[in-house]
């Protein structure tokens, strides 16, 4: 696609506004990792806890990686986070250089 794509501000507005949710989704799950373990640990008398609520985690984290890295930036139509299959939650667009905060 190209990156001269024309598209309106609303649209844009929409699509980084998407971005920026399901990137906080991601932060706040991988920040969540410690207190849910600490708890887990302090409910738990056994093992069982601790290991539940890490299996949890991991396929909270799991849902929220592949929905950061499949989000498609409002301009290109690339993924916003991916480049072959490198991810990294960056704040620019891989393909067209679209800054996160562009509608701002």
């Amino acid at each position: 696609m190209s990156n001269d794509v024309d598209i309106s501000a609303e649209e844009l507005t929409a699509g980084l506004s998407k971005i920026r949710k399901l990137r906080w989704f991601f932060w706040i799950t991988i920040i969540l990792y410690l207190p849910a373990m600490l708890l887990s640990m302090q409910l738990s008398s056994s093992g069982q806890g601790l290991i539940i609520a890490f299996i949890l985690w991991i396929l909270v984290l799991i849902v929220a990686v592949a929905l950061v890295s499949l989000v498609r930036c409002p301009r290109c139509g690339n993924c916003f986070h991916m480049n072959g299959f490198s991810f990294r939650p960056v704040r620019k667009c891989f393909h067209c250089q679209l800054h996160l905060t562009a509608d701002k």
